[in-house]
């Protein structure tokens, strides 16, 4: 992707500073000494010299979360959005030309904000939106990289006018992960059993494994808590499906409690505080009941309804 980003660049340069054969070169080399001693025509050089990723761009929710048809759901994670950081230079033997050279340049990156549509490659067309071309922005961050002084010390040559071009692709290295939807949901409630060896004072938390007990001398007992299973309750989600009636004309009962279900637009039901066993929910038309379904609490193949 790097790669198809220097080449859009490098036809860009090349249509909107109106570059005719090879009078003018397009290059990123690293601008080191050795190699400007080698340049026998004007060249203007864009030198990748970082890559990070773009947080502002960054939403606050890193995945997403795709429903499928089974009941499953595909888990995307988001995509991540890189800044390509040029360096733009211009060479020139006499410092005038230079500026010209350096001036157009500058002229035709400002006046596309975006890539343009035309000269993006195949691999860049799927991108989520346009890409956009940041020209002479020096970015908020601090860092090494962002004094172009000491670049230029690194790069072991004589300091230049330069400008910053930031190119900003999206990236989708993820696949997704499917996962089963979750239809049970299990709460259990326990209780305290504990014998305790002294029996005043306080007794302590249920959920301790060991605890103390304070007597009227301000002696402590050590007691054990022991924990036992009291009850279970289960929340339970399904659907209703129906190729025949439309999902808003239908309405569903729980017979065992007479408690309506809510159902919402793509048929979605839950039951809230039920205990282990066998349950009948109702589903009614105008008023009238359409279909008895028997399910069990918990159920192994989950609680969607045909009707």
């Amino acid at each position: 992707m790097i790669a198809d980003v220097d080449e859009v660049l490098r036809k860009l340069l090349i249509r909107e500073i109106d570059i005719k054969g090879n009078e003018i070169d397009v290059q990123f080399d690293m601008p080191k000494r050795e190699w400007s001693s080698r340049l026998s025509k004007p060249t203007i050089n864009l030198y990748l010299f970082d890559i990070r990723e773009n947080l502002r761009l960054r939403g606050s929710e890193q995945y997403r979360t795709v429903a499928r048809d089974d009941g499953s759901a595909d888990i995307h994670r988001n995509p991540v959005h890189i800044s390509l950081r040029y360096l733009l230079t211009a060479w020139v033997k006499e410092a005038e030309d230079e500026h010209i050279l350096l001036s157009n340049a500058l002229m035709g990156l400002f006046r596309n904000p975006f890539v343009p549509e035309d000269l993006l490659p195949e691999s860049l067309r799927s991108q989520p939106t346009q890409i956009p071309i940041e020209v002479a922005n020096f970015p908020n961050e601090q860092g090494p990289m962002d004094k172009f002084s000491e670049l230029w010390g690194v790069l072991d040559n004589e300091m230049r006018p330069a400008v910053m071009v930031i190119v900003t692709v999206t990236m989708d290295p993820y696949k997704p992960i499917t996962v089963k939807k979750v239809s049970t949901r299990e709460l259990s409630v326990f209780q305290d059993t504990s014998k305790p060896q002294a029996t005043y004072g306080r007794p302590p938390a249920a959920s301790t494994p060991t605890g103390y007990l304070e007597g009227p001398d301000g002696q402590e007992s050590q007691v054990e808590v022991t924990l036992a299973s009291s009850k279970s309750y289960f929340a339970a989600t399904g659907k209703i499906r129906s190729d025949k009636y439309d999902l808003s004309t239908l309405s569903a009962i729980l017979v065992e409690k007479q408690a309506p279900l809510q159902i919402d637009a793509q048929g979605n039901y839950a039951l809230h505080g039920i205990v282990e066993g066998e349950y009948h929910i109702d589903i009614l038309f105008n008023k009238k009941v359409l279909k008895r379904q028997k399910i069990l609490v918990p159920a192994p193949d989950g609680y969607d309804i045909q009707v």
